[in-house]
C-alpha cells in the first residue's frame, strides 16, 4: 500500500489517472470507490481542498469521457461526483484542520443526515420511493417469490432510508480513514493510529442518542418521524467506529494478539446487523464511562 500511495502522490496527474481509472471500474466493482476516494482524500489532507477539488473535476472527466465513448452516456460520474468524491474532499479537509477524527466523524455523521432528510424533500414519500424502486429493481432482475409487498410488511421499507444515509456514511468514513492512513504511512508513520485511538465522541451527544433511541422504541411520534429512525440509524454507524477504535486500543494496551481483531473484522464484512449494532453499543459504552480506560488499567 505504501508504494501505491508514492505512486499516487508522485503528481496531480498521477492521482488523477488513479482516481479516474479506479472510479470508472467503481461503476461495475463497487469496492474499487473506496480506492478512488482515498485517493483524492490523500491528495486533499496532503495538499488542501483546492488540489483535492483540482483532482477530482479531473478524475470526473475522465469517467465521464470513458462513459460517453463506452456507453453514450456521462450521467454515471454524478453518482461518484456527488456521492464520494465531493463529500470525501470536504471530510478530509475537515480532518486536515482539525487534525481530529472524532469531528471528522460528527461531520460524516452530519452529511449523511443532510443525505437522509433531503431524500423527503425530494422523494415527497420516500417510503413509496423506496417501494417503487425495489420493485422496479425485482422485475428487472426477474426474482421470483419475493416482492416490495413482502418487504413493506415487515417494515423493512421504513428503514431503508436510514440504511442507505448509512452505508453513505460508513462508505464515507472507511474512505476517510483509508486516506489518512495512506498518508501516515508516507509522511507520518504511527501517527494514524494515535489519531484512531483518540476518536471519543461527545458524552452529551451519547445522551442525546439513547433519548432519541427510547422516543423511537416506544413510539412517542407512531410512524410519523421517520427521520428519526434514520438518525438513529446513522448514529449507530458513528458509534461504530467509536467501538472499533476501543477495541483496537484494549487489545493493543492488553498486548494481546492482533489475531483477537480477527472475527470483529468477519464480521464487519458479512454485515451482520446484530453485530453492528453491538460494536456500536460498546462504542457508546465508551462513550459513557472510558471502557478502554477501564479495562486497559487492569492489564
Amino acid at each position: 500500500m505504501r508504494e501505491f500511495a508514492q505512486f499516487i502522490m508522485k503528481g496531480r496527474h498521477y492521482a488523477i489517472a488513479i482516481a479516474g481509472l479506479l472510479g470508472t471500474l467503481a461503476v461495475a466493482l463497487p469496492p474499487f470507490s473506496l480506492f478512488s476516494g482515498a485517493t483524492v482524500g490523500l491528495v486533499t489532507l496532503r495538499h488542501g481542498i483546492k488540489e483535492g477539488l483540482i483532482v477530482t473535476a479531473g478524475a470526473a472527466l475522465i469517467v465521464a469521457t470513458t462513459f460517453l465513448v463506452v456507453t453514450g452516456r456521462a450521467d454515471l460520474t454524478f453518482p461518484l461526483l456527488v456521492g464520494l468524491w465531493l463529500p470525501n474532499v470536504l471530510g478530509c479537509w475537515i480532518l486536515r484542520i482539525t487534525q481530529s477524527q472524532a469531528l471528522t466523524l460528527l461531520a460524516i455523521g452530519g452529511f449523511a443526515a443532510l443525505f437522509a432528510a433531503s431524500m423527503y424533500l425530494i422523494t415527497g414519500d420516500v417510503t413509496a420511493w423506496w417501494q417503487q424502486l425495489i420493485e422496479q429493481v425485482i422485475h428487472q432482475a426477474n426474482i421470483e417469490g419475493i416482492t416490495a409487498e413482502q418487504l413493506t410488511q415487515v417494515n423493512a421499507l421504513i428503514l431503508m432510508n436510514g440504511l442507505v444515509s448509512m452505508l453513505f456514511g460508513l462508505n464515507l468514513m472507511v474512505t476517510i480513514l483509508l486516506a489518512r492512513w495512506w498518508q501516515g504511512l508516507l509522511y507520518n508513520p504511527g501517527g494514524f493510529v494515535k489519531e484512531f485511538y483518540a476518536l471519543r465522541l461527545p458524552r452529551n451527544l451519547t445522551f442525546f442518542i439513547l433519548l432519541l433511541a427510547i422516543i423511537v422504541f416506544i413510539g412517542v411520534f407512531d410512524n410519523k418521524a421517520h427521520i428519526l429512525i434514520d438518525i438513529l440509524i446513522i448514529s449507530i454507524m458513528m458509534y461504530l467506529f467509536q467501538g472499533l477504535a476501543a477495541i483496537h486500543e484494549i487489545v493493543t494496551a492488553r498486548k494481546l494478539p492482533q489475531l483477537w481483531l480477527l472475527p470483529v473484522y468477519l464480521g464487519l464484512f458479512f454485515f451482520t446487523p446484530n453485530f453492528i449494532i453491538g460494536l456500536a453499543t460498546i462504542g457508546i459504552v465508551d462513550s459513557l464511562i472510558n471502557l478502554r480506560g477501564s479495562l486497559s488499567a487492569k492489564s
